[in-house]
């Protein structure tokens, strides 16, 4: 037993999660050990309970528990779940598209899967932060390390362009355009449902009460609700429409989203609110095909001034193949047909659209 660590009636002040209580405790004998890990070494019956074998990461511990962990199997799985990580960031950083770059700011492209910065429910990962701070560059600090350069962030299996801040200034002057809504967004999604019409929703945005992990609709205040505009256009293209300018049978719906207002999950919950759903977002009601493994929402347009010239500036992210490949066409012919010109178009008459509210 000379491989194992025994915990000796360890006391508990209140309900206590065996994974929670191996990653706090673990991590003076085993530095490195991750909640990944160990979860997965739980559920391989390398922990026991009072002499018995637990499985759930879940489990609840209760006052006196003795947990036995076989140290040397921990220390394995951890290494193997660390380099297959170390594979997956390297992948997803070779992704990453520079777009444009100056001494305020750093234009890209943020592949899907790629988490933006550090979280506490996302410990380990490596993020777009880290990218960046490999990459030897000048990032602002104001919002702290673990966010350096970052004024605005994308869901993590959501692609598309970021802005990051590379001075202090750029920063500052980035986040009041952000407040202020000076600076302009647009997104391509992949929806299950055309839309019925063109239209504007205003709908405030809080917490759901049901799930922690998503926002919800609801009167403003309720629940933190704040105000909250999106709106919404059909894109019709050619090559994937029929003669009734609607999809050909088993074709996704192309959808741009112009964002007014930057609430969290704002178009995946907009959406949602008029029965309409972002292939791959099962979070928010998605019922489609198990074979589909991310959110097919892009950040498409990012429009901008300059934070030292006041310059107004348009940036591009073009979308990622598998887009294409969904829809059924090659990407290069998707984005020819798809300009960032074609698309600021669509959306000059939406004061005549519908609103809902």
């Amino acid at each position: 037993m000379s491989d194992e660590i025994l915990f000796q009636k360890i006391v508990c002040n209140d309900a206590q999660r065996l994974d929670s209580f191996l990653a706090r405790f673990l991590g003076e004998v085993l530095p490195g050990a991750s909640r990944s890990g160990i979860a997965t070494a739980i559920k391989a019956g390398l922990v026991s309970v009072n002499k018995k074998a637990v499985l759930k990461p879940s489990h609840k511990l209760k006052i006196n528990d003795e947990v036995l962990v076989k140290k040397s199997r921990i220390s394995s799985e951890n290494s193997r779940i660390s380099s297959e990580n170390s594979r997956i960031s390297n992948e997803l950083f070779e992704k990453i598209k520079i777009i444009y770059e100056d001494d305020d700011i750093l234009v890209i492209s943020k592949p899907s899967g790629l988490v933006v910065h550090e979280a506490s429910s996302l410990k380990g990962e490596s993020t777009l932060v880290d990218f960046l701070k490999q990459s030897n560059r000048q990032l602002s600090t104001l919002g702290g390390e673990f966010r350096a350069g970052i004024v605005h962030r994308l869901d993590r299996y959501t692609s598309g362009v970021m802005v990051v801040a590379k001075s202090d200034f750029a920063s500052a002057e980035l986040s009041s355009q952000l407040q202020q809504k000076t600076a302009s967004r647009i997104y391509i999604a992949l929806c299950d449902l055309p839309l019925k019409q063109n239209c504007v929703v205003e709908r405030a945005i809080g917490r759901c009460e049901n799930n922690r992990l998503k926002k919800a609709v609801y009167p403003l205040g309720k629940n933190g609700a704040k105000y909250a505009k999106s709106a919404f256009c059909n894109i019709f293209l050619d090559e994937v429409q029929n003669s009734q300018n609607s999809p050909k049978k088993n074709t996704p719906n192309i959808i741009a989203a112009k964002l007014f207002t930057g609430r969290t999950h704002q178009i995946r919950v907009h959406l949602s609110s008029i029965n309409r759903h972002i292939l791959g977002d099962v979070l928010y009601g998605f019922k489609g095909s198990c074979d589909i493994i991310r959110v097919f929402l892009h950040g498409y347009i990012l429009e901008l001034k300059h934070p030292r010239t006041g310059q107004m500036m348009s940036f591009c992210a073009p979308l990622e193949d598998d887009f294409a490949a969904l829809i059924g066409v090659d990407t290069r012919t998707l984005n020819e047909k798809l300009t960032k010109n074609f698309v600021l178009s669509c959306f000059e008459p939406f004061n005549q659209w519908l609103c809902l509210s």
